[in-house]
């Protein structure tokens, strides 16, 4: 037995195979039957068969794999969960590549706020695992851990979807499920430079009645985020921000105003792009807000 056909060459115009079994005394040096028949045997018992393939008496039967086969996928069992986030995030990939590519710039950091039909408060970490709190702003119980499945359908978008501002108790509330899910536990001292700071911060912020505080309140969000999620501002900064008096407007205006020139207003995104190449923590927190 040779080559019958040669490659990019036409070579015969029909071609006929025949399978054969050799004769008795062949079978006994090459035992050619019986091995085609263990093989067969395996493979009917697997997907069964729809013909008789070695005695009249034979009895063709699918198996139940052979029947699974035939089935339609989906109505084997129900869709992952997984499967349905994969299925997803390819029909995102495919109507919206740009959002796809650009997600290598985020920051580690991410905090975004959505209409929805409460309050509540979802922070995704990814460190290693996957982990997911969630705290509701009506409720004084602490931050649940869920699982992923759980909230998904919370923390979805739509593309259109516009983004809101950040909640009045947004900061309040990421600071208790940050300092919740540490382990052991590494919240700061009420004494601490840091503490203070963010006290003060976190008063300004609820001042709703002085004009000219109204510009200044991203760079107070800022300062708020760079003390609860970064740590870049020095000990004398800090002091700075600890020792403002919310008493004397004047003063607190002068001295923010003061502190936005010299670090610059969007001074933690520089800082930002520095530790996103060192930082292995992820952290996204998924603000609902049911009312402006």
């Amino acid at each position: 037995m040779g080559r019958i056909n040669r490659i990019s060459k036409k070579v015969f115009e029909s071609l006929y195979i025949v399978n054969f079994l050799p004769t008795e005394k062949g079978a006994d040096l090459v035992r050619s039957r019986e091995i085609a028949s263990s093989k067969m045997f395996l493979i009917h018992n697997t997907l069964g068969e729809d013909s008789k393939i070695f005695d009249i008496d034979e009895e063709p039967t699918p198996s139940g794999l052979y029947n699974r086969l035939q089935q339609n996928p989906e109505r084997l069992e129900g869709e992952s969960f997984y499967t349905r986030v994969l299925k997803e995030f390819e029909r995102i990939k495919e109507e919206s590549p740009e959002i796809v590519h650009s997600l290598k710039d985020f920051p580690p950091r991410v905090k975004v706020a959505k209409a929805s039909d409460r309050d509540e408060l979802f922070v995704v970490v990814k460190k290693g695992r996957l982990y997911v709190y969630r705290k509701g702003y009506d409720s004084e119980e602490p931050p649940q851990l869920l699982g992923l499945e759980e909230v998904i359908e919370r923390i979805r978008a739509e593309r259109h979807e516009k983004a809101l501002p950040l909640s009045d108790r947004f900061w309040e509330l990421y600071k208790e499920v940050k300092n919740y899910r540490e382990v052991p536990p590494r919240g700061l001292s009420e004494n601490s430079l840091q503490q203070r700071a963010i006290n003060n911060l976190m008063s300004i912020l609820r001042i709703d009645d002085l004009e000219e505080l109204t510009p200044l309140k991203p760079f107070v969000r800022t300062l708020l985020e760079d003390i609860l999620d970064y740590g870049t501002l020095s000990d004398y900064t800090l002091r700075r921000l600890s020792n403002i008096d919310i008493k004397r407007p004047y003063d607190m205006i002068k001295e923010l105003r003061t502190l936005r020139a010299e670090l610059g207003e969007n001074y933690l995104e520089r800082e930002k792009q520095h530790l996103k190449s060192v930082m292995k923590e992820i952290i996204i927190a998924i603000e609902n807000r049911k009312s402006l």
